[in-house]
């Protein structure tokens, strides 16, 4: 049997090559689609429903629990602290195609508050019998209905295009279920908007923080430097016997790296399911830290390669500052899967982030130097045609950001960015630098 046969029968990887099965087209052909689906994490439901689109996950959606829905709308309608009512409107045009009685389940599903926040923020709601009622204002299109029930009168107020009117929705709502419904209209008629989106905002930020994404204060912990020798208490304990990596993760963490081979030698599968869920917990966090939304699944990718590279880094660095001459073989490899029970995965990523600290002190060094510094701050206008001198602005940028980055490598897309993934790319960026600075400070 090939050492390739035997990594990929280990723990691990066999985790791994599950979560790429359940990739959405895969999901939607199986003949258990609901049993599927009930199985997956919150997280994982919602990256399967983006990858394939809101449009073609009908089938998924219609399967979702409450758990699972309600993180889908957590995570793609909410810009940091606003709530985006044509994302939600997204998903309800989604749900709309199964017909009103599946468009109103869904929505009388989700969280009361954030019942209340949508249609708070798209209509107002009033008492004929006791409210002082403006004059109607057709020239502002803020058409106006009576509930079904006769008891309130409902004016427009959103400005935004939705595609699933919120009349449409209410009258749905009322077909489905006329007591819920005249409650949540009576709860938007007294209550202050402002207190709603706040209290609507403090539970989403509590079943957020469930999921591993934390607030962005907390996030920045990923770029402080680490302890030496006093490694942060480990997080805690998985939210389920078996973690389930979102196949938009697995599919870089399958890629090598020295994490990669680290997490391949573990054969435990509790300590292999704690270590997996820090690394979600991890991706999570860099998610936000980056500044980076959900919604994009490429963008997502990009944040989950650089973050299994700069845990690959901090592992390689921890391992050389115990053993200056060692090299990165098999031997490496176990080394680092020790590492892995002394260090939680977000410090190991923060030992990644304190050894790229070093080049970026160097640029900022090299730009004391009037020619370099003429260099980099020349107008665009005035800049070079010439590929290779875009090249170089784009490496040297990538290393004066907020989070040091490796770019400049490649003449198609000369700004992309990916994290040093190896004490080996510090060095070549060290030369790199140094070659420069020499060139334009010589010219």
């Amino acid at each position: 049997m090939s050492d390739k046969n035997i990594i990929e029968l280990t723990p691990f990887r066999a985790d791994l090559t599950r979560a790429l099965a359940r990739r959405g087209e895969r999901l939607l052909a199986a003949t258990d689609l609901a049993d599927e689906v009930a199985a997956l994490e919150p997280l994982e439901a919602y990256y399967i429903v983006k990858e394939i689109g809101l449009g073609q996950a009908l089938p998924i959606l219609l399967e979702l629990s409450q758990e699972q829905l309600q993180a889908g709308i957590d995570l793609d309608c909410w810009n940091r602290y606003d709530f985006g009512a044509d994302s939600f409107d997204k998903w309800l045009t989604a749900f709309a195609l199964a017909g009103p009685d599946a468009l109103a389940k869904a929505f009388l599903s989700l969280d009361y508050v954030t019942q209340l926040l949508f249609l708070a923020q798209t209509v107002t709601v009033y008492d004929p019998d006791t409210d002082q009622i403006p004059p109607e204002d057709k020239a502002n299109g803020k058409s106006r209905a009576m509930t079904p029930d006769g008891f309130y009168l409902l004016e427009l107020k959103t400005e935004i295009a939705l595609k699933v009117h919120p009349f449409t929705l209410l009258d749905g709502l009322y077909q489905y279920d006329p007591t819920v419904t005249h409650q949540l209209l009576s709860d938007i008629r007294v209550d202050l908007p402002s207190q709603i989106e706040e209290e609507a905002l403090r539970f989403r930020s509590g079943r957020m923080n469930d999921l591993g994404f934390v607030s962005p204060d907390e996030a920045a912990v990923l770029f402080s430097r680490p302890s030496i020798r006093k490694p942060l208490p480990r997080p805690r304990k998985p939210v389920s016997e078996r973690t389930r990596v979102p196949s938009v993760y697995a599919g870089p963490l399958n890629e090598t790296s020295l994490l990669q081979q680290a997490l391949s030698l573990i054969t435990d599968q509790d300590r292999l399911s704690r270590l997996e869920q820090e690394i979600v917990w991890a991706i999570n966090s860099a998610i936000i830290a980056y500044g980076e939304k959900t919604e994009d699944i490429e963008h997502i990718t990009d944040i989950a390669e650089r973050t299994r590279d700069t845990i690959s880094l901090g592992l390689e660095s921890l391992l050389t500052q115990q053993e200056p001459d060692s090299q990165l073989d098999s031997a490496a490899a176990a080394k680092a899967s020790d590492l892995l029970d002394v260090w939680s995965i977000i410090d190991l990523f923060r030992h990644g982030f304190a050894a790229t600290l070093g080049l970026q002190q160097e640029v900022q060094q090299a730009l004391r130097e009037p020619g370099f510094h003429d260099w980099h701050n020349l107008p665009e206008m005035e800049q070079s045609d010439e590929p290779g001198d875009r090249l170089e602005r784009a490496f040297v940028t990538a290393l004066l950001g907020r989070h040091p980055l490796r770019s400049g490598f490649d003449l198609e897309k000369a700004e992309n960015v990916k994290a040093f993934a190896s004490l080996a790319d510090i060095n070549v960026a060290h030369v790199r630098l140094k070659r420069l600075v020499s060139q334009i400070c010589r010219e």
